[in-house]
């Protein structure tokens, strides 16, 4: 039987993933895009992964503070996600928040990161 992953774990290793792929582009705009298929399949386990976070955890735990981390973090994946799927057809004022996202997600998955660490 294979041993089952704390969904805290799979979570900020979503965020990790987010954050590799979306961090580039916003550095530097010449980047090629890519492949379709790539974005498509990373930029929607990023989504998803922050809409989990989000809806299920988050708002089933607004009285402790890993409820609040879990539905703000989960709104970092998720625009990252969309950042990764469709960045272009995106709002311009999502377009023009983009290093402001990313940054608040490398916050949240130090958080993450840390705590899964002192374990």
């Amino acid at each position: 039987m294979l041993p089952i992953l704390p969904m805290g774990t799979i979570v900020t290793v979503c965020m990790l993933i987010g954050l590799l792929v979306a961090t580039p582009y916003a550095l530097n705009k010449r980047l090629k895009p890519l492949p379709r298929l790539v974005a498509i399949i990373i930029g929607s386990a990023v989504l998803l992964g922050g809409a989990w976070n989000t809806f299920w955890h988050g708002i089933q735990n607004l009285t402790n503070s890993w409820g609040l981390a879990a539905l703000f973090s989960g709104l970092f994946m998720m625009l990252t996600g969309l950042y990764i799927l469709r960045f272009d057809a995106l709002p311009s004022l999502l377009q023009k928040i983009r290093s402001l996202v990313l940054l608040g997600l490398l916050g949240w998955f130090l958080v993450y990161a840390i705590k899964i660490a002192s374990l």
